[in-house]
């Protein structure tokens, strides 16, 4: 790095922009946070399904004790994914404050889905299992795939300018 961009880093930092801006506190706690509640919800899903190791035909269980596994599994493995929108939230909103309105309609909706779930499920054999397995597998290969495959790639931007844009109303 040359003295001149050592000056301009020093230079933005003072104005405010840059990595010590003043959101910065607000984004690095949103993402400790998201993280930190990732890590956590880890251990709770780890000790929740000691003993289920039948597989396919491995029973749910009550509701209640299904739906506290379910929410834990989905904040243990969706979150960290989810922590770049939550920090574009964060940094829209300049507070940290929008991040648990987030996560929380985040979990909410995957909440909904494990209760889907819950209803339709019905425990299955080997074969079963096989099947939709092999089904997944050539869907992959279908144009419907590819097609929705390429569209991902252009989709984040209005995603995430619509998310941020709801986000910053929803903190106001």
């Amino acid at each position: 790095m040359t003295i001149s961009e050592k000056a301009d880093l020093v230079r933005r930092s003072n104005q405010g922009v840059g990595p010590t801006g003043p959101g910065t506190a607000a984004i690095t706690s949103a993402l400790v946070t998201t993280l930190g509640f990732a890590a956590t919800a880890w251990i709770v899903a780890v000790r929740q399904m000691n003993g289920m190791d039948r597989g396919v035909a491995t029973r749910f269980g009550s509701f209640g004790s299904f739906l506290v596994l379910w929410v834990a599994m989905m904040a243990a493995m969706m979150l960290p994914g989810a922590a770049p929108a939550v920090l574009r939230g964060a940094r829209a909103a300049g507070r940290v404050g929008s991040a648990p309105l987030f996560v929380g309609s985040y979990l909410f909706v995957w909440t909904l889905i494990g209760l889907a779930v819950f209803a339709l499920y019905r425990p299955h054999g080997s074969t079963a299992a096989g099947v939709v397995t092999i089904m997944a597998g050539l869907y992959e290969l279908t144009p419907l795939k590819q097609y929705s495959g390429s569209a991902v790639g252009r989709a984040p931007a209005l995603a995430s300018s619509l998310g941020s844009a709801a986000l910053v109303r929803a903190s106001d």
